[in-house]
């Protein structure tokens, strides 16, 4: 097999791929990437893990159809130092292959084709249409959210469902790991399903859906399968592993009937918990507390060996007081998901998770737990 594309083509392709194929192992055939021409001016490339299935397609201009399997990790570091000019990549007799740009060569290593797993093809049953930018919205909202405990694998994602409506789909999107949770709905295009469903998409794929709709089209379709969820573009999709368990019902996480509520700008309050931060710790639970009273928020933190830290801002607040200490990284976060000016705090007790909400957009909502000192 031969080909030359524009470099722009070749490293956007490798770049939705580079995450996928094996790191550690790199002599397991998980470990390369597949190549296949399309007929004379088109490149498939496909990259596979247990999890994850990429099949993307580039524009090239063929000389010799074929397929190449070559090594993920050198290719992509190869292809990230040549210069700006069209590449050539040329498959070579012992299954290596000559990468050229400019008067810059490589010699990347490669297996025989034949040696690669079978493509996972999609087969699904339900499919709704999304914009892109929501699914990166999905991302960047509740994906940090996401548990990294193994020993909860139904947390190891986000919980994805849709709820056909006349006309539209209401989808909503969730992640927790028990001490916090972040969810997003949105109303998107219509629904080819007769029914509700939901899945959820691992925590691998989720970290690959940001590369893959990189220069994406403006609307993916995503659908559903048993095992797997598939979000399709013209150039090729996505094929991630669905997490066959129940996701706990967080519904009943949610507070409602709140005896403290204040609203205060978002950014001036990350400012006062990072200030607050200073002289916590690394190796101790990062702590602040926040004080309310009328007129005034205090953010505190504190430390034997480091020191105390307080600051203030001004708030239109009449309420009872409040004393109430988060975790600070949870609360950054939390605040760095949101989008819009202010922030909506809401507080049911001492006990019960805190809503973190921007007021004039009810489709985002973050949970913290506050901790008990």
């Amino acid at each position: 097999m031969e080909f030359t594309a524009a470099k722009k083509d070749f490293t956007t392709a490798l770049g939705k791929a580079q995450g996928i194929p094996e790191q550690k192992n790199l002599s397991s055939v998980m470990a390369n990437v597949l190549l296949e021409s399309v007929g004379t001016d088109a490149v498939r490339l496909t990259a596979q893990s247990y999890e994850v299935t990429l099949v993307t397609t580039f524009p090239a201009k063929v000389a010799i159809e074929g397929r190449m399997a070559l090594s993920g990790r050198s290719l992509f570091d190869a292809t990230r130092m040549l210069p700006d000019a069209p590449v050539s990549l040329k498959g070579l007799p012992n299954h290596w292959a000559d990468l050229v740009a400019g008067r810059t060569e490589y010699k990347v290593p490669g297996i025989l084709p034949d040696n690669m797993p079978d493509r996972q093809e999609p087969q699904t049953t339900d499919e709704v249409k999304v914009p892109r930018e929501m699914l990166l919205e999905m991302v960047e909202r509740v994906g940090f959210a996401m548990s990294s405990d193994e020993g909860r694998p139904n947390l190891n994602g986000i919980f994805l469902k849709v709820d056909p409506l006349a006309g539209n789909a209401r989808v909503e999107a969730v992640a927790t790991d028990g001490h916090r949770l972040a969810r997003l709905v949105r109303q998107v295009g219509e629904a080819q399903a007769p029914h509700a469903f939901g899945v959820i998409v691992h925590r691998k794929g989720v970290a690959e859906l940001k590369r893959f709709l990189d220069e994406a089209d403006t609307e993916v379709a995503a659908g559903f399968q048993r095992n797997a969820v598939v979000f399709r573009v013209s150039s090729g999709y996505l094929l991630v592993r669905q997490i066959e368990l129940d996701y706990p019902d967080y519904q009943r996480v949610v507070p409602t009937d709140f005896k403290w509520k204040f609203t205060v700008d978002r950014t001036e309050f990350a400012r006062a918990v990072q200030r607050a931060a200073v002289v916590i710790s690394a190796d101790k639970t990062p702590l602040v507390r926040l004080k309310l009273e009328g007129g005034r928020l205090q953010v505190l933190a504190q430390d034997p060996e480091r020191g105390d830290a307080h600051t203030e801002i001004d708030i239109q607040y009449s309420g009872e007081p409040l004393e109430i200490s988060y975790n600070n990284r949870y609360l950054l976060d939390a605040l760095g998901a949101l989008p819009g000016h202010d922030v909506l705090l809401s507080v049911k007790d001492l006990s019960s998770a805190t809503t973190v909400a921007n007021p004039s957009d009810e489709g985002v909502l973050q949970l913290i737990m506050p901790v008990r000192v």
